[in-house]
């Protein structure tokens, strides 16, 4: 067999906690082609169901997968456990990509100690998970045997080989007591160092404007738009937007709104210029933008310049990169258009709304990974320069100096049928780093955002915003207003005014308090506390007692906001309420 090598370094820095880690020299067999390389295998796992812990890896918000059987709760209970004697317990995540680590680190820890590997931003070392699982499904397939391998929680690097370098460095640091929230405090720092945290506070400073996402119910309304131009049955006149404006701040008391638009333009995206005369005009459309900005408001159209659609009757395949060749490239329809364009198409938009409208905020749908990264720097740059206050469909950590508000951190099309999202919990990670310096709103087709959507409880996404810390969110097609009312009106009275006191401040703690995972806690540097039940059962707890789907929230004040929520059905006339 043909000889192969690898020649690694381990060493020790000067704080003996922190171990450094290089592939330093690789050489293999002419026949094989370089690859990827798992390193160190399986460091620092947990035995399943004999170490009490948990790996800890900052997907999507952030999960948690205990190294033990947890009461299995609701119907999640065969979909857990099968989960981990599949194949599917294992698989493999890189930083920065459109399903993969939203920061670059993950570990694992027990009652003892916790350790947390820190990858390079460029995402040359990716991190494979084994969740409580032994191989069995390979085995059995190519031994016809059972699994005799122990179950395990593991995390390992694997270095990409073809972007790796001598002087790429993996780090271990070794955190005494740690657990999930240490990890999130010790990449605080790393994440302060390098410069990409920059606190609201101080965004508010440069634009004041920023300090009206304080409290704001982010409110999207969808008339069809990228999709579809004017789309019977779902595009919404200027007249309709400004009546539901109105009502919310008239008759339901919100007093902030980020109002975003989803359909304002008579043209598909990337060049959507101009605003619709068949929805009102720019006249009409400039009376909602002023009515909103007199409120205090927030305003932004919808905005991609990163998309074609392939039905668009306008499509500029010239707007598509080119092969070596000169052919056009057309990848995914949401991310086709040549990088090198995107800021150019922005300003040709942009400039020109701002001009007639005069809105004082952005949302615009960016790309900033892998080879678009340079794109989605160039489109940020020229969105920061115009004095917006600044949003994206979906958030990355690279932009959170720049930016004020995300409305989600990934891509849910991947999300829902992920297999970390079945065996896994969610934990605030990405705002237990970020919290003051990013306004987060939840992905709109997010399973877990504030939508009466897909699985319809409303009640425990409301709980899981004011855990996380998350501001109040809506995302409407015009004709569900009448229908959500009530929901408006709920986040004016509770989820509103938790924001405002909660939303520059720092997420400091969070913990699971019952084993089930379902009641948890968060503490806010404010002294604000938040503890919710987003299960069916009472929880008590020596003084601490919180009903099913319910919520205590603690100001440092003294006061004290309480309450729950509760289905009800109307039979007949008669009301049960369970």
């Amino acid at each position: 067999m043909p000889e192969w090598t690898v020649a690694t370094s381990v060493s020790l820095g000067p704080d003996s906690a922190i171990l450094y880690v290089r592939v330093l020299e690789w050489n293999l067999p002419e026949d094989c082609k370089e690859a990827t390389l798992e390193y160190p295998q399986r460091p620092f796992s947990l035995k399943t169901d004999v170490d009490r812990g948990a790996a800890v890896i900052p997907y999507w918000q952030g999960v948690t997968i205990p190294s033990y059987i947890f009461p299995m709760n609701g119907g999640r209970f065969c979909m857990w456990d099968d989960a981990l004697h599949w194949a599917e317990a294992t698989g493999e995540l890189r930083y920065n990509q459109w399903d993969g680590l939203m920061m670059p680190w993950f570990g694992t820890h027990d009652r003892q100690s916790a350790a947390m590997a820190i990858v390079p931003y460029d995402g040359s070392i990716r991190m494979r998970w084994v969740a409580n699982y032994n191989n069995a499904d390979v085995v059995a397939r190519t031994h016809f045997r059972q699994s005799d391998y122990a179950r395990i929680l593991a995390l390992t690097p694997v270095w990409d080989l073809q972007q790796c370098t001598p002087e790429t460095t993996l780090q271990y640091r070794i955190l005494p007591g740690g657990d999930h929230v240490t990890m999130a405090k010790h990449y605080r720092k790393i994440a302060q160092k390098q410069g990409l945290w920059v606190s609201l506070a101080e965004k508010a400073k440069r634009n004041a404007n920023v300090a009206k996402l304080k409290g704001a119910l982010y409110f999207g309304i969808y008339g069809g738009y990228p999709h579809y131009v004017n789309l019977p049955g779902m595009a919404f006149t200027f007249d309709q937007l400004d009546s539901m404006v109105q009502d919310m701040h008239d008759n339901l008391g919100l007093k902030r709104a980020f109002v975003h638009a989803w359909g304002t333009f008579s043209k598909y995206a990337p060049v959507m210029w101009p605003i619709s005369q068949e929805l009102g005009g720019v006249a009409k459309l400039k009376q909602v933008v002023d009515r909103v900005k007199g409120y205090g408001w927030l305003y932004s159209s919808y905005h991609s310049f990163v998309s074609l659609l392939d039905h668009d009757p306008d499509f500029n395949i010239d707007l598509a990169p080119k092969d070596a060749a000169g052919r056009p490239k057309l990848y995914a329809r949401w991310k086709t258009v040549d990088r090198s364009r995107w800021a150019e198409l922005a300003k040709a938009c942009i400039d020109r709304e701002m001009a007639v409208l005069g809105q004082n905020a952005d949302v615009t749908d960016i790309a900033f990974t892998g080879h678009v990264g340079e794109g989605g720097r160039k489109l940020a740059d020229y969105l920061a320069s115009t004095g917006l206050v600044l949003g994206t469909e979906i958030g990355n950590e690279q932009v959170v100096a720049q930016y004020h508000m995300f409305e989600g951190l990934v891509s849910p099309f991947r999300v829902w049928a992920h297999a970390l999202t079945r065996y896994s919990h969610s934990a605030p990670l990405f705002n237990l780093v970020y919290h003051d310096a990013v306004t987060n709103f939840g992905k709109i087709q997010d399973s877990q955002h504030l939508s009466h959507c897909y699985t319809g409880d409303f009640y425990v996404k409301s709980l899981r915003a004011m855990l996380h810390g998350n501001g109040p969110m809506l995302f409407i097609a015009p004709y569900e207003y009448e229908g959500v009312r009530s929901y408006i009106k709920f986040a004016a009275q509770t989820l509103g005014p938790l924001h405002r006191q909660i939303a520059f401040a720092e997420l400091v703690d969070h913990a699971y308090l019952s084993p089930d995972f379902l009641v948890q806690t968060s503490c806010f540097s404010n002294g604000t506390r938040v503890t919710v039940n987003m299960g069916p059962t009472p929880f008590k707890q020596m003084d601490l007692a919180v009903p099913p789907y319910g919520f205590r929230i603690a100001y440092a004040e003294g006061q004290m906001t309480a309450g729950r929520f509760q289905h009800q059905a109307v039979i007949n006339g008669e009301k049960t309420e369970f």
